[in-house]
């Protein structure tokens, strides 16, 4: 079994628990809803705008509730109920102190107490149903469809019904509880179903109503809505001001980049001016300089092939100088000399054997002229005739 089949799903709204505020019971130990009495946290209608909403619609709310009486203390909060959430027209309301004393109650079961709802929110609902509840005591809770609600004395209950039959009637009525005669009198003289479970509205057509499944945990009397406000806005401010401190830390950081991009750019203008004047001195004496590395590289090139044309001008008198000591030695004899691109200085000349061609030669390298023979032949009766190429060395080339 792997971890993941370990975890325990969430339990479904339907299926929490319920548990009496005030009652003294324990806390149950497994998720549950709180219910508390509903005449202490009635829903009230308002007459807003259709087209007013969000937190404007919210203002205008509770405007409306404080012209009504609704002072300080008093905790409102709309009822976004069933599928016009946006367009909510009432608002739950109670005592700030008794919300506070409810909350406090329901502390100790932490996050298994999903809502603090007034008792008539925790009864099933359905749109155009009426689900009315009885207690021994001659309490009413009644749910009337989706968005409103109320709990009240059994007279009271009655005349409220009437009312809201008067301005819609259900299409059914569920009846659970206690019963309560002059409510349940009242009830049937209206021309509408009144059923006494499932089975019955499944027997009429109704589809079961479902607990929880409307918005109702949203509604959550333990949760102070004015604290969450506070809270945010001390976390909006806090926000606001590590964004002010970002923004001035990267003003800062960006004007020092400006200053370093100038203080480089002058920089780099002071090196080109300095560059130019050197070039202008050595170089480039002339014209526009345009591109300072195509332009030195250039003129260092033309300066070293004019010292390259130089240096072999000189080099054939240089290795005929070097050579003459030992030619004279040797006493060859000397048919032709001349020079030769590649070869250097060329001496065309006859020796008497091989042998003597090779002292020759290696008297000749020895004085520094590089000298090899490029061609040799023996003829008869004239020895040896050979072609001497000969180059400067390197030592001989320095002198």
């Amino acid at each position: 079994m792997n971890a993941l089949s370990l975890r325990r799903p969430a339990p479904a709204a339907s299926a929490l628990a319920i548990h009496e505020a005030g009652s003294g019971a324990a806390l149950p130990g497994r998720p549950f809803v709180a219910t508390v009495p509903g005449a202490d946290a009635p829903l009230l209608p308002l007459e807003l705008p259709e087209g007013l909403g969000g937190v404007a619609r919210e203002r205008v709310a509770r405007r409306q509730l404080r012209d009504a009486g609704c002072g300080a203390g008093v905790d409102m909060r709309p009822a976004r109920l069933g599928p016009g959430r946006e367009t909510w027209a009432r608002m739950l309301v109670c005592d700030g102190s008794l919300r506070a004393d409810w909350a406090g109650r329901v502390a100790p079961a932490g996050r298994r107490c999903r809502a603090v709802l007034p008792d008539y929110l925790a009864l099933p609902a359905a749109p155009d149903l009426w689900v009315i509840e009885a207690d021994e005591d001659g309490t009413v809770r009644a749910r009337l469809g989706v968005e409103d609600g109320f709990a009240a004395e059994a007279e009271l209950a009655r005349a409220m019904l009437d009312e809201a039959a008067q301005a819609s009637a259900p299409v059914a009525i569920l009846r659970r509880g206690a019963p309560a005669a002059p409510l349940d009198d009242w009830l049937a003289t209206l021309e509408v179903p009144v059923c006494d479970g499932d089975a019955a509205l499944a027997a009429e057509g109704i589809a079961a109503p479902v607990r929880f499944g409307h918005g109702e945990l949203a509604l959550d009397l333990a949760r102070d809505p004015e604290a969450l406000r506070a809270a945010l806005r001390v976390s909006l401010r806090r926000i606001a001001a590590a964004l002010v401190l970002a923004l001035a830390g990267f003003g800062l950081w960006a004007a020092s980049v400006q200053v370093e991009t100038d203080r480089l750019r002058d920089l780099e203008r002071a090196y080109r001016a300095n560059t130019e004047d050197m070039l202008r001195a050595g170089l480039v004496p002339a014209g526009p300089v345009l591109d300072i590395r195509a332009q030195a590289g250039a003129a260092l090139d033309r300066a070293r092939a004019g010292a390259e044309a130089a240096r072999t001008r000189s080099r054939p008198l240089d290795v005929l100088r070097a050579a003459g000591e030992v030619l004279v030695k040797h006493a060859p004899r000397v048919t032709r000399a001349s020079f030769q691109p590649g070869l250097g200085l060329v001496i065309d000349l006859e020796v008497g054997d091989f042998a003597a061609l090779d002292a020759l030669v290696s008297d000749l390298a020895a004085a520094g002229t590089g000298a090899r023979v490029a061609r040799s032949v023996a003829r008869e009766g004239r020895g040896v005739e050979a072609v001497l190429a000969l180059a400067a060395t390197r030592a001989e080339a320095g002198r």
